[in-house]
């Protein structure tokens, strides 16, 4: 009987080795009603799940599970963080877009495009806890590293909401380029970007003044981006013009663009800060870049129209 249970100990080893571990990349296939699980170690796809229609947005805190925003059947899935099993589905709203968690994983924040309005929900209750009025057709979603302030990006209204997370009171309205998407935050001096997809550039917050300090300019019809580690670089996706761009922050210049798959949308990097993820709405895939040399690593195919809006790179363990 020892025999066989040490025999049964090690099945299950073996598959839990076999699967990878965390740190893992969860890629929402718009097209395909699909989330691609990619091992960021290995840099290789190990499971495709079915979720709701048409996948937006991916929140990853550094505890809990994984939740997934599908606009069109107006819902949140939910995946398991050690099974990547789809164990719920919770309805609420006319347009769940952009959503972030909580680092304890405890609660999601989620842009409702259509009502304008920024849900509070609890993963413990699975029940919306607050509901707040923002601009028109929020998208992007950022908690702030400290976990004290959420910025809502609201494409239609050129501007930025902060809420404090204590009070879930607006504090601020910022206005910034035309047409605010994606998010950002600089590890090192909290400052936050917005990527204004109409005017082809960057918006930088000083998170103190709640004031715009400066504006970079990016390449056409920029969509999201992400910050380097050690806060020296900002990298962004040209979705019209199927590269990124890497942004040296103290000079503002564009240092470098790098050719990515057809219409690169969600960006964000490993915890290691080694590779940036790319992931390419055109061309389904996702594109692995070199932090260092700032060359394609390689080339990951997933399934169509893989959108990643959101922080999607799950932490180190």
């Amino acid at each position: 009987m020892r025999s066989q249970q040490y025999i049964g100990f090690f099945f299950s080893l073996l598959l839990s080795l076999s699967a990878g571990a965390e740190p893992f990349a969860y890629i929402t296939n718009q097209l395909a009603d699909s989330v691609s699980i990619i091992d960021v170690a290995q840099h290789q796809l190990i499971e495709t799940v079915k979720v709701g229609h048409r996948p937006a947005g991916v929140a990853v805190g550094v505890e809990g599970d994984i939740y997934i925003s599908n606009p069109e059947s107006t819902n949140i899935s939910r995946i398991n963080r050690r099974t990547h099993q789809v164990i719920t589905s919770a309805s609420f709203g006319k347009g769940p877009v952009g959503i972030a968690s909580t680092a304890d994983g405890n609660y999601l924040f989620i842009a409702d495009w259509y009502e304008h309005r920024l849900r509070v929900y609890s993963t413990t209750t699975e029940t919306v806890t607050a509901s707040i009025a923002v601009g028109q057709s929020p998208a992007g979603v950022l908690i702030d590293s400290r976990q004290t302030f959420i910025y809502v990006a609201n494409r239609d209204s050129d501007s930025i909401t902060v809420i404090d997370r204590q009070t879930l009171k607006p504090v601020a309205e910022i206005s910034v380029g035309d047409a605010p998407f994606g998010l950002a935050e600089n590890p090192r001096n909290g400052h936050i970007y917005t990527v204004n997809v109409r005017s082809n550039s960057i918006s930088v917050i000083d998170p103190v003044t709640r004031t715009v300090i400066n504006t970079l300019d990016t390449g056409d019809w920029p969509y999201c981006a992400v910050v380097s580690l050690d806060g020296k670089h900002l990298f962004v996706t040209n979705q019209d013009e199927d590269n990124i761009s890497v942004i040296e922050l103290e000079s503002g210049q564009t240092l470098d663009t790098i050719d990515v798959g057809e219409t690169p949308e969600g960006i964000d990097i490993t915890p290691d800060g080694r590779f940036v993820y790319v992931a390419n709405w055109g061309s389904s895939d996702v594109t692995v870049i070199d932090t260092e040399s700032l060359e394609t690593v390689t080339t990951i195919a997933t399934e169509n129209g893989s959108r990643a809006f959101g922080r999607f790179i799950s932490p180190q363990p």
